[in-house]
């Protein structure tokens, strides 16, 4: 019988890197639950109290759990019986609910993206926002002009770490998850994750309240979350290489590289094996359709792998 777990933020849960040498702090059975409350990514734990104050943050840490350079704040890993290489992870996502309060920042510092708009040595702007989750609109808090957006909540990250020994950023995307940043991963989508790890040791974390295609200034609507709702299946018949998902209104498939050419060859090949496997066609035939239904789309620029995602709407081919 399936269960509903816990994980709240706190020296057993929270980490800032991937590694599959890290201590479970969940076991869970495949069909499990787990309910998320979580940090924003910077490890805040309050809102700003003014323009340029300090954001009192979460600091204390097991020996074990300290990352070698700063990283989002994760919880997990979660360890899910089962789950092997060679399998495919199912992560539905049943809810997301966000924090009271968020923040969004751009220029100043040399990143690649602020050096190619000019604005590297600009000053920092930071916005910070109220949240308000049943409206689901945030309004701006500080400056000369204030205004609100509509939220569309989703994890930032999650993933498992690679095979090998060793401690892995937070910031890149991979094959088997981590900083995908697809804005698509809402509540009612589901993502899957080819399985890298026995146990697969899953982590989320780097809420975003809203964001646009391409997350341009680099960070999103960064936020806490104060539930995030998530169902686990471990899949013997989906194997994949890539991630993929399957949202209300489609499926999509993802690419990751350095170079945004090769990125979005990525996520087109994948949709083509897709779509071999839905409507039982051949790749070429495939490809010759996702010409007529396929858009391409840009998740994200910022994350060192840039990451482009084909998106198949549901009816396209009936």
């Amino acid at each position: 019988m399936s269960k509903v777990h816990n994980l709240k933020p706190d020296i057993h849960t929270l980490h800032g890197f991937f590694s599959k040498e890290l201590e479970p702090a969940l076991f869970i059975q495949s069909g499990d639950t787990v309910v998320y409350q979580t940090l924003d990514a910077g490890w805040g734990l309050e809102k700003r109290s003014s323009p340029g104050a300090a954001r009192t943050k979460f600091t204390e840490r097991k020996p074990e759990r300290l990352e070698k350079h700063f990283g989002h704040a994760l919880l997990g890993p979660v360890h899910i019986q089962g789950a092997t290489p060679g399998l495919t992870l199912e992560i539905r996502i049943n809810e997301v609910v966000p924090g009271s309060w968020g923040w969004t920042s751009a220029g100043g510092f040399p990143s690649y993206w602020n050096e190619k708009l000019g604005v590297a040595d600009a000053k920092e702007v930071t916005l910070d926002f109220e949240l308000d989750a049943r409206t689901m609109t945030g309004k701006s808090q500080f400056g000369d002009f204030m205004y609100s957006i509509g939220l569309k909540p989703f994890m930032g990250i999650m993933g498992m770490p690679p095979k090998e020994k060793g401690q892995y950023s937070t910031f890149v995307p991979r094959p088997y998850g981590g900083n995908l940043d697809c804005k698509e991963l809402t509540a009612g989508s589901t993502l899957y994750l080819p399985i890298p790890v026995d146990g697969g040791l899953f982590s989320t974390g780097d809420g975003h309240a809203a964001q646009g295609d391409g997350e341009v200034s680099g960070p999103a609507l960064e936020c806490p979350m104060e539930k995030v709702s998530l169902t686990f299946h471990v899949r013997d018949d989906m194997p994949i290489t890539m991630p993929r998902a399957k949202t209300s209104t489609g499926w999509l498939t993802m690419g990751f590289h350095e170079d945004l050419d090769e990125a979005m060859w990525m996520a087109l090949s994948g949709m083509l094996d897709l779509m071999t496997e839905l409507y039982s066609i051949s790749r070429t035939e495939a490809y010759a359709y996702a010409s007529l239904t396929v858009d391409l789309r840009v998740t994200q620029i910022v994350n060192i792998l840039k990451g482009v995602h084909a998106f198949l709407p549901f009816g396209a081919l009936r």
